[in-house]
């Protein structure tokens, strides 16, 4: 349990609790013994004044006589008087045999020779000697208020710290086990995902403390990593699915040519062939190794500020050729107010949008009309590619972007199905959000990307 992250805290809060308490305590305590201190002194010269104002006023011998009344009266317990004359020898008082001092005396019951015999053993006075017109008299008070003050405060302390150290005990104990159980979630989440089960997600307790915001960030990161997972399991099948046709064809040629090639021309011609195929396939590999290679992060350290208005000017006007070509027609809108500045790899973002177009042009029939736009959005700029093709259906609209998805109509089209599958990852790269709309008929493709400012 002491090894326990909130049971050690708990236990440091409560100890820190409890010195502060007895910190405050030193504090009072110490506050009103010095206070209570005063007191008995003030009293003690109140007595002295008085009976000093006797001696001045009346003599020596009314002084005597006062002192001899003090010393008998019902106070005899917490109140010493002597009065000694000039050659030191006892007059008058409830209390002889004190030397005389020119400061204040702290004595003890059992250091004084006293003419009672109640009060308590640990009795102590503070005491202080004046000169009279005869002889030297004292005065002390006892200190038995101090005594029991002090002592009460100590029971307090007592009760105080044990009460405190209990409740530390318990708020800590319910801390801990509340705090313990939400950490053993992350546990029991993080186990169950490297056990296989990737969809378990660690619980949110909906307080938005601390815990919760580490919770939202793992949960964050396990559908990332699912994310990744399922789009491996899937590009794993894909490949094997789409990869098993040119495999057997090249396959399939070879043996033709090894078994009925008539001549050096006749085989020459069938590995060409063969090469083709596998210059596809290279062709492939090196399109999903690019994928990889900026899903992974790697190109956003040659991020700079660049204006995208000027990306998608210099891909329209090197598209439009090319788009009449098959065609079509190409037309550039730019309806920015001011320079659209983001964040982001100019190289990457020309072949985001040059997969978009070419994407259009390869699957829409001659005639199609294709718009390229760009305008301000809340926080950024919006860029769309627009066409009045047969559009894409709205069930197939996720898959597009999976790595060698082909719709089936255009399964009979050149490609390998990772045209828009590295749209998707350029876009990523840039915190940049796709959207895919059905225009009736046609598509629109939009793209929102941050500012420079808000990136």
């Amino acid at each position: 349990m002491l090894k326990r992250t909130p049971v050690r805290l708990a236990a440091t809060f409560t100890a820190l609790f409890a010195i502060t308490v007895i910190a405050l305590f030193a504090i009072l305590f110490f506050g009103i013994t010095t206070r209570l201190s005063e007191q008995i002194r003030g009293r003690t010269r109140e007595t002295m004044d008085s009976l000093l104002a006797i001696d001045r006023q009346k003599g020596f011998d009314d002084l005597t006589a006062a002192v001899t009344g003090e010393g008998g009266s019902v106070r005899d317990t917490d109140f010493i008087i002597e009065l000694v004359d000039a050659a030191g020898r006892h007059v008058a008082g409830n209390v002889n045999g004190i030397k005389p001092s020119d400061t204040w005396l702290e004595l003890k019951r059992s250091d004084i020779e006293a003419d009672w015999t109640n009060g308590e053993p640990d009795d102590r006075f503070q005491a202080v000697w004046q000169p009279v017109s005869e002889g030297r008299l004292l005065v002390g008070s006892s200190n038995r208020e101090l005594r029991r003050t002090q002592a009460f405060l100590l029971e307090v302390l007592g009760i105080g710290l044990i009460a405190t150290t209990l409740l530390g005990a318990l708020c800590g104990t319910f801390i801990a086990r509340r705090t313990q159980h939400r950490i053993d979630a992350f546990a029991k989440t993080l186990s169950a995902v490297s056990a296989g089960t990737i969809e378990a997600r660690v619980p949110m307790s909906g307080s938005g403390d601390d815990i919760d915001h580490v919770g939202a960030q793992v949960n964050h990161t396990l559908d990332q990593l699912q994310k990744l997972i399922e789009s491996v399991n899937q590009s794993s099948s894909d490949i094997a699915h789409d990869l098993k046709k040119p495999v057997g064809r090249l396959r399939q040629r070879l043996d033709i040519a090894r078994r009925s090639a008539k001549s050096l021309g006749d085989f020459r011609a069938a590995v060409e062939d063969a090469l083709g195929d596998l210059d596809a396939m290279m062709e492939t590999f090196d399109a999903l190794l690019r994928i990889t290679q900026i899903e992974a992060g790697a190109r956003r350290a040659r991020f700079a500020s660049i204006d995208l208005g000027s990306v998608l000017e210099d891909v329209a006007d090197v598209y439009a050729a090319v788009a009449e070509d098959a065609g079509h027609q190409l037309a550039w809108i730019d309806g920015r107010g001011k320079a659209a500045l983001i964040k982001g790899d100019r190289e990457l973002l020309i072949q985001l949008f040059a997969n978009l177009i070419e994407n259009a042009i390869r699957h829409c029939p001659r005639g199609t009309h294709i718009g390229l736009a760009l305008h301000e959005a809340p926080g950024g700029f919006r860029a769309e590619l627009t066409d009045d093709g047969p559009g894409i259906p709205e069930p197939e609209r996720e898959k597009v972007f999976r790595r060698l998805y082909r719709l089936e109509r255009a399964r009979s089209t050149p490609g390998s199905g990772l045209g828009l599958a590295l749209v998707a990852a350029i876009a990523e790269l840039h915190d940049a959000e796709i959207a895919l709309d059905d225009r009736e008929p046609g598509l629109s493709v939009a793209i929102t990307f941050p500012s420079a400012a808000a990136a």
